[in-house]
């Protein structure tokens, strides 16, 4: 055996450690979190359970905030990908709404499970942390591509560019709506008026509030015979002032 086979077989071993190691401090990082909540768990804790060292376990994460992320990354994905799978097995004429709530409903669902605390935490934690390691960074990158989806499905039903300004700022609010009911302590909540945690019917009229607003928005300012928005001309700027901002804000500007 050559120098060179020895050399790849002990990086793909090495490889294979280190990919077991991180799913063990996942599994039992998920465990302890899911029975103890995020403020009754240590590092120390998850090292022991894991039977690791604390050296290898911030070799895979840097704090306790960066392992919560990386365990409710995934619990975020996967809701993600329940709600694309639920939006494409909807009928060819099913209404926008009825399109973004699909996409939606998985993520406040969450809010209705036994982990609802960790799933506020995570929320916040996420887009309010300071924190600018790989898995938050993973975290704004699942962000993104939920509110990309959305903006695709608003496009498509407009026939308009799914990264025009406007299907992109009608995106973010979806996602900031669903975000910050989700993000909220339990305590500063109504249980009859919260959306997320109230069922689908609450969550529908907050999505409906906000397409039926893009789809006026969207109609004003469509080229006639075409359905393609016209946010660039002086006509767009003079017709109506409230909205003639759409014009001038750069799509690039929303990140």
């Amino acid at each position: 055996m050559t120098t060179g086979m020895q050399e790849r077989m002990k990086i793909s071993r090495r490889e294979r450690n280190t990919t077991a190691t991180r799913a063990k401090i996942f599994d039992v990082a998920h465990e302890l979190f899911s029975e103890k909540g995020y403020d009754a768990v240590t590092v120390q804790h998850i090292a022991d359970t894991a039977d690791i060292g604390i050296g290898t376990l911030f070799y895979h994460a840097s704090s306790k905030t960066e392992l919560f992320l990386m365990v409710y990354n995934s619990s975020l994905e996967q809701a993600i990908q329940a709600g694309r799978k639920a939006q494409n097995d909807l009928p060819a004429d099913a209404s926008l709404c009825d399109r973004i709530l699909a996409l939606s409903l998985p993520i406040a669902d969450a809010m209705n499970s036994p982990e609802a605390g960790n799933f506020a935490r995570y929320h916040k934690e996420l887009l309010f942390g300071d924190s600018n390691d790989r898995y938050r960074r993973a975290g704004i990158d699942l962000v993104r591509g939920f509110e990309s989806e959305v903006a695709g499905v608003l496009g498509g039903a407009l026939h308009i560019d799914a990264h025009s300004l406007l299907t992109r700022l009608t995106a973010r609010a979806i996602f900031a709506a669903l975000h910050f009911d989700i993000a909220l302590p339990e305590t500063d909540l109504n249980p009859a008026t919260r959306f997320a945690g109230a069922g689908s019917m609450s969550l529908r009229m907050q999505i409906q509030i906000i397409v039926e607003g893009f789809e006026s928005i969207g109609a004003r300012h469509a080229t006639p015979n075409r359905g393609e928005l016209n946010l660039g001309t002086q006509a767009a700027h003079t017709s109506d002032d409230n909205d003639s901002w759409l014009a001038v804000i750069p799509a690039h500007d929303v990140s």
